[in-house]
């Protein structure tokens, strides 16, 4: 089994008991597929970064889960067919994971995440500016400038 990530962001004013019946159906579903949860997370009520169906802001949570392909596209089917969900994303984490071992998995909190992403984040340097400037231009500028 493989082992996924996937975070969807729900509609803002939903009860807690229909929350709890979307959570069911989640876990439901990772069950009869043989799929086994290692968690869920509540990240709460956050402003949306643009607006989605009318709505600026959702409620975001996380499934960490173990899975092959086929429970991954039931799951994402379901979401897709729930009106109350507004956007999900799937991430794949890691290849033949077992059970036992993600259990034992270190949890990577949130300032690791950030330092992993300021790290991926660095702009690449830009070229110096002689450099860009005669391919910028065709061949009778270049003739211009040298002459």
């Amino acid at each position: 089994m493989r082992r996924y990530e996937t975070i969807f962001i729900t509609h803002p004013e939903l009860t807690e008991e229909d929350l709890s019946l979307l959570h069911e159906k989640l876990r439901s579903i990772i069950s009869s597929w043989k799929g086994e949860m290692i968690k869920l997370e509540d990240w709460g009520l956050k402003k949306l970064s643009y607006e989605i169906r009318k709505n600026t802001r959702g409620h975001y949570f996380l499934i960490d889960y173990l899975a092959a392909n086929d429970l991954v596209r039931e799951l994402e089917r379901n979401l897709r067919l729930n009106d109350r969900v507004l956007k999900f994303q799937t991430v794949k984490l890691g290849n033949q994971v077992s059970p036992e071992a993600a259990q034992a998995l270190p949890e990577v909190g949130p300032a690791e995440k950030a330092i992993k992403v300021i790290e991926r984040s660095s702009p690449s340097p830009e070229p110096k500016r002689e450099e860009a400037e005669p391919e910028a231009f065709g061949e009778e500028k270049k003739n211009e400038i040298a002459g």
